[in-house]
C-alpha cells in the first residue's frame, strides 16, 4: 500500500466524537530530554560500581584528545556546573545541547599530536598490510568456545563491582580480595548485551552479515546505551545508520565500547583473525570511528589468534599486525608494549600508564587498552593471576576483566570453580527477550 493511501483511508474513514477529557497532559508527559538524562549527562553513577561520572566532561575530553578546541565548551561547562549546583535542571538541558553544539564545530588545533596520525576509516584502507588471510584447524572447539564465554562472564561480574575506580583506591578497600568476586555475583553489564544483538543478526543474516543488521537489532533488542552507544542508538532510531552512527554528533567514538564487546567476532572466527577483523569492523563503526573501531578489531583478533596460540605474549605480537599502521592506536599499543618488554613488574607499567594517560577518560580506548595488554603479558596465561592484575589495575575494570577472560578461556586455561560455581550457569541481561538464559 502507498503511504499517501493509507493516510487517506485513515482520514476518510474517521469520525469524530464528542472529547470530555483535555488528554493534554498525557502528551507533556513524554519529555524530550528528561532529568534523568540530563542527570545522566551531568552526575550520575556507574550502575555496578556506583562510581562517580560526570559524561559531559568526558564528552569535552574526548573531542580535546582528537585535536580539537574545546574553550567554548569548557566555558560552557562551567555555566553548566552552577546550575546543576542550584538544581537548575530545565536550564542546564539547554547548555548541555549547547556543549553538544561547540564539539560538533570545535575548529582543528594546528600541530596537535592526534593530526600527525592516519586514521584509516574504509576496510580496504584499514587491512591494506595485515597478514595473508589463513584459517587454522582449532582443538577442542566447543569446548573453548564455552570456556571464553565463561571467562568473558566471570570476568565481567568481578569488574563490575570496582568499575571506574582507580588503583589506589581499589587496593585501599578491597585489598586481599582483588582478583576474584567481590560482593553478589551479578551478570547484568552492557558488554555482553551487544554480543547477544551480534549473535542474533548473524543468526538471522550469515556470512553476508552488514553494520546496519547488527545495528537494527540493537534498536530491538537493547533498551538503553552508555556514552558511546546512547548515542549510536538514538541516531539508529532516527535513520542515521552505519557508519555514520558511530560518528554523528558521538563525542564518544574513541572510547572503549567497541573493544570491549569485539571478542565476539573472534568467538565466531575462531583461528581465523582477518574475518574476526572485518567481522569486528562491521561491528565497531556502529558506534565508533577511527582509534575506536581499531580497539575493536583489536579484541576480536586476540580473540581470534588465542584459538591457535598458546601464549598470552605471542598473541599480544601478532595481534599488532592486523592494526592499521601510523595510527595513534597502533602507536599506544607497541608503546604499552615496549613498556611491559622492559619493566620489572606490571605495577611499573600501571604508573607510566596513569601518567601517559591522565587527559584521556577512564573510559577511554587506551588506558583500558594498556590495563589489557599489561594483564596478559603479566598474568602469563594463569587466569587467577591475569584477574588480580586487570582488577587492581582500574580503570573500565568490568569490559577489561571480560576481555581477558575471553582470551584465556579461548586458549584453553583452567577457569577454577570458585569462578564458574556462583554463575550457576545462568547468564542475566536487560536484553529484550533474553532477560534469562543458560550458559551452557
Amino acid at each position: 500500500m502507498k503511504a499517501w493511501e493509507y493516510e487517506y483511508n485513515l482520514r476518510t474513514t474517521a469520525s469524530p466524537k464528542l472529547v470530555t477529557e483535555n488528554h493534554w497532559n498525557e502528551a507533556a508527559e513524554i519529555e524530550v530530554f528528561p532529568k534523568n538524562i540530563v542527570l545522566m549527562f551531568w552526575k550520575s553513577e556507574v550502575p555496578g560500581s556506583q562510581a562517580p561520572e560526570c559524561l559531559i566532561a568526558g564528552a569535552i575530553q574526548s573531542v580535546e584528545n582528537m585535536g580539537c578546541d574545546v574553550s567554548k565548551a569548557e566555558e560552557l561547562f562551567e555555566m553548566g556546573l552552577k546550575l546543576l549546583e542550584d538544581g537548575k535542571t530545565d536550564q542546564l538541558k539547554r547548555i548541555t545541547s549547547q556543549i553538544f553544539a561547540e564539539l560538533n564545530r570545535a575548529p582543528i588545533v594546528e600541530n596537535h599530536p592526534y593530526h600527525k596520525f592516519r586514521r584509516p576509516s574504509s576496510w580496504s584502507e584499514i587491512s591494506v598490510s595485515f597478514p595473508k588471510r589463513t584459517k587454522n584447524t582449532v582443538d577442542n572447539l566447543d569446548e573453548r568456545v564455552l570456556n571464553a564465554w565463561i571467562g568473558q562472564i566471570a570476568g565481567a561480574s568481578m569488574g563490575t563491582h570496582i568499575e571506574g575506580y582507580l588503583h589506589d583506591s581499589i587496593e585501599k578497600v578491597f585489598k586481599t580480595k582483588l582478583g576474584s568476586y567481590l560482593g553478589p555475583v551479578s551478570t547484568f553489564n552492557d558488554d555482553i548485551t551487544y554480543e547477544l544483538a551480534f549473535l542474533k543478526a548473524v543468526e538471522e543474516n550469515g556470512a553476508n552479515i552488514t553494520a546496519s543488521d547488527i545495528g537494527l537489532r540493537w534498536v530491538e533488542m537493547i533498551p538503553f546505551g552508555w556514552s558511546a552507544e546512547y548515542i549510536a542508538l538514538d541516531n539508529l532510531k532516527r535513520g542515521i545508520l552505519p557508519p555514520e552512527s558511530g560518528s554523528f554528533g558521538n563525542p564518544f567514538q574513541e572510547w572503549i565500547g567497541a573493544q570491549m564487546r569485539c571478542m565476539v567476532q573472534g568467538l565466531v572466527c575462531p583461528g581465523d583473525p582477518h574475518r574476526a577483523a572485518h567481522m569486528a569492523y562491521l561491528d565497531a563503526q556502529i558506534s565508533h570511528s577511527g582509534n575506536g573501531i581499531y580497539g575493536g578489531i583489536h579484541s576480536a583478533v586476540m580473540t581470534s589468534l588465542a584459538f591457535v596460540e598458546a601464549d598470552t605474549r605471542q598473541i599480544l605480537g601478532e595481534s599488532t599486525r592486523f592494526i592499521p599502521s601510523d595510527t595513534e592506536f597502533s602507536c599506544v599499543l607497541n608503546e604499552v608494549l615496549e613498556w611491559c618488554k622492559k619493566a620489572s613488574d606490571w605495577k611499573d607499567v600501571m604508573r607510566r600508564t596513569y601518567e601517559r594517560f591522565k587527559m584521556y577518560n577512564w573510559i577511554h580506548v587506551y588506558p583500558n587498552l594498556a590495563a589489557v595488554v599489561t594483564s596478559l603479558w603479566f598474568g602469563e596465561g594463569d587466569f587467577d593471576r591475569t584477574m588480580y592484575i586487570v582488577s587492581s589495575f582500574g580503570y573500565d575494570v568490568d569490559c577489561n576483566a571480560g576481555e581477558v577472560g575471553t582470551i584465556l578461556g579461548a586458549m584453553g586455561s583452567d577457569i577454577a570453580s570458585h569462578w564458574t560455581d556462583p554463575l550457576a550457569n545462568t547468564l542475566r541481561t536487560y536484553v529484550r527477550n533474553l532477560e534469562k538464559i543458560t550458559i551452557t
